[in-house]
């Protein structure tokens, strides 16, 4: 495995480093750090295989005295909206190490990070940060950054606490029926901003088939969190109270909260209710009651699943999860920004889990 750093700026006793490969140390870090804010706190866990899967990843470190203060990851891919191609970072992940948060630092670092990342790209770009509604700081700092806020992400929880497998759900597997499914993908979110399907057969993908015709189709990929705050009020409190509710636990356990996180999701016209069997058999499947993903809220995808009213019990949990997709272009025109920013965006589980 390659240990190859590069210094991309130092002063005095701080210094940021960027690397690409993937370190213990560093996946020990991901598991541990608390994400979110003071009312929606969370640890993902098993983050080695999660980081494996993730496309060329750029991870920049600052170190204070030597020792590791914060980190930042960048996820660098190429998207599509319409005949628009663009590189594209995502600024997926930034946390500081816990007994260096007192310094207070790694805001300030962040945001040279940033600036010192957008200075390396000579072709056109988008960066593009993920912030969550209710965490006003990091809002604050990308705002100040030059990020635009472009949409509203819906975090979508699906559960069922009897999940059914159904004889006409199938998982693929040949290259002929791969390629219907990326051009049903591509028919699928034609109208959609951001789009990139790399992430496609990195996990099992299921499709539900009727007369050999594929009406629908979801990739799925096992998740494992640990739930430490979630909003306030009766959700607060019903929260603190579910681990010792067994039929209920099933659902949503915030001490060992396992899932699946669905990715590249499609359904033909009027089909959407198949997404449902598809679903089910999917939880059944890897032995979990509840899937998540995520939507724009300009989205056909979210519209239809939402009105439907098909969900479970989890969608009443995931409502606080709205997030900010913040945007800051470099070198783009100002119609082709005005075309991303008009249409729903494509968001990948891959991204968040």
């Amino acid at each position: 495995m390659s240990r190859e750093v590069e210094v991309l700026y130092e002063n005095n006793n701080k210094k940021l480093v960027l690397y690409r490969d993937i370190r213990e140390d560093t996946v020990k870090l991901f598991d541990e750090v608390l994400w979110g804010t003071g009312e929606n706190q969370y640890q993902h866990k098993d983050s080695k295989r999660r980081l494996e899967l993730l496309e060329n990843p750029n991870f920049v470190e600052l170190h204070f005295k030597d020792e590791l203060a914060g980190v930042c990851l960048f996820i660098n891919r190429k998207v599509k909206t319409g005949d628009l191609l663009h590189n594209y970072f995502a600024v997926r992940y930034l946390f500081s190490v816990p007994k260096m948060r007192h310094l207070g630092i790694t805001g300030r670092y962040a945001a040279k990070t940033m600036d010192l990342m957008e200075k390396r790209q000579e072709t056109p770009t988008l960066f593009v940060g993920v912030v969550e509604h209710k965490n006003k700081r990091s809002f604050r700092l990308v705002r100040s950054l030059g990020y635009q806020s472009f949409a509203t992400l819906k975090t979508m929880g699906f559960s069922r606490f009897f999940p059914k497998k159904s004889k006409r759900v199938f998982e693929v597997s040949g290259e002929d029926e791969k390629k219907q499914v990326l051009n049903a993908l591509e028919e699928f979110y034609s109208e959609y901003s951001l789009v990139h399907l790399n992430s496609i057969f990195k996990e099992p993908y299921f499709v539900y088939k009727k007369d050999g015709v594929i009406l629908a189709g979801v990739q799925a990929q096992k998740a494992h969190w640990v739930v430490k705050n979630l909003g306030k009020g009766l959700l607060a409190a019903f929260v603190k109270i579910v681990p010792y509710l067994p039929f209920f636990r099933k659902i949503f356990n915030p001490n060992q909260f396992e899932f699946v996180g669905l990715d590249g999701i499609f359904y033909l016209p009027g089909k959407e209710r198949e997404l449902f069997t598809l679903f089910s058999h999917v939880l059944r499947t890897y032995k979990v009651n509840s899937a998540m993903f995520w939507a724009d809220e300009k989205s056909h995808l979210y519209e239809d699943l939402t009105k439907s009213g098909k969900m479970g019990f989890l969608s009443y949990f995931t409502r606080e999860g709205d997030s900010y997709m913040m945007v800051k272009p470099k070198n783009i025109p100002p119609e082709e920004i005005e075309e991303i920013k008009e249409k729903p965006s494509y968001h990948s589980a891959f991204d968040f889990l």
